[in-house]
């Protein structure tokens, strides 16, 4: 397969090395990256080039392949911070250029309305039982006991949820368009590339949405090692959301994962490690709403 890359009888592999689900193949003609095919590039690269946004990698075999093919390409060196800088720009220039206006689906809306609201009733209910069932035992293992001290956080980021996909519904019902952009949907660090040329390399996930699920994305893979809220302020300086966005993604944000006790005490204890960060991450938003209220009542 490597050798559709280069029409050339000399082309001579050395060897194979893997990343992730890719392949890293080292030739006597440089380095190329193969993983599997998963989505429909061609279409997405050429909507791409049609808005001028040119940070992807392109593929250098055929799009009807079952496979992908990249040139390896070797980063600069840089810090996860000034990398997540550098990505959230070419994000927000991503969704500049990609911006569409379209007709408000309200039964696509009701849905997720109702969906929404079904997930944060399940989840306060949950950990309602959760906690009853962890306060009936005599002795407490180190994840249960970190949960029940935190265990407020997660009540106040699901009411806070809870208002805010209401307020979120209540502007939608009189909206009549909205705003659509081409989502890469799959944001990590790891997914982008810094060299002479900044690229997004993973458009496997990629799809026409609403502008603030790549944001959520990015928090939701990458909370544990950034500062979401400087990184979010950075995005809304280049892509400001409107109104019902905000409210939209302040609503889905803040709902918590569920924490279940079935691994052993150790993976257990990571898991509500990881819930803790993530609770007290969003409640850096959740404190700048509520400063925004209170200027508002006063």
């Amino acid at each position: 397969m490597i050798r559709n890359i280069i029409p050339d009888d000399d082309l001579a592999i050395k060897n194979i090395s893997y990343k992730g689900n890719s392949r890293i193949i080292n030739t006597n003609k440089g380095k190329y990256v193969l993983k599997e095919k998963k989505n429909n590039l061609q279409e997405i690269f050429e909507y791409l080039n049609l808005k001028k946004y040119y940070n992807y990698l392109p593929i250098t075999n055929n799009y009807t392949d079952t496979y992908e093919i990249y040139p390896y390409i070797e980063e600069s060196p840089t810090d996860n911070a000034s990398k997540a800088i550098d990505l959230i720009y070419n994000l927000g220039m991503l969704h500049v250029k990609t911006t569409t206006y379209e007709e408000v689906n309200l039964d696509e809306i009701k849905k997720l309305y109702e969906d929404t609201n079904a997930r944060i009733d399940y989840l306060y209910k949950y950990y309602l039982d959760l906690q009853d069932y962890i306060e009936s035992n005599v002795y407490m293992a180190p994840a249960e006991y970190l949960l029940i001290r935190n265990i407020s956080m997660v009540y106040r980021l699901l009411a806070f949820s809870k208002e805010k996909l209401n307020a979120w519904y209540q502007e939608k019902e009189k909206l009549k368009k909205e705003r659509y952009v081409l989502l890469n949907n799959n944001l990590k660090l790891a997914h982008f590339i810094e060299s002479e040329n900044n690229y997004f390399i993973n458009w496997s996930k990629a799809k026409r949405g609403i502008v603030i699920y790549d944001f959520l994305n990015f928090f939701h893979n990458n909370y544990l090692d950034l500062d979401m809220k400087s990184l979010y302020d950075l995005y809304q300086s280049k892509y400001r959301y409107t109104s019902d966005e905000e409210n939209l993604f302040l609503a889905l944000l803040a709902i918590p994962e569920e924490i279940n006790f079935k691994s052993t005490n150790y993976i257990n204890t990571i898991k509500v490690k990881n819930l803790v960060v993530y609770l007290n991450k969003v409640m850096v938003f959740i404190s700048e709403e509520d400063e925004k209220d209170k200027e508002e009542y006063e």
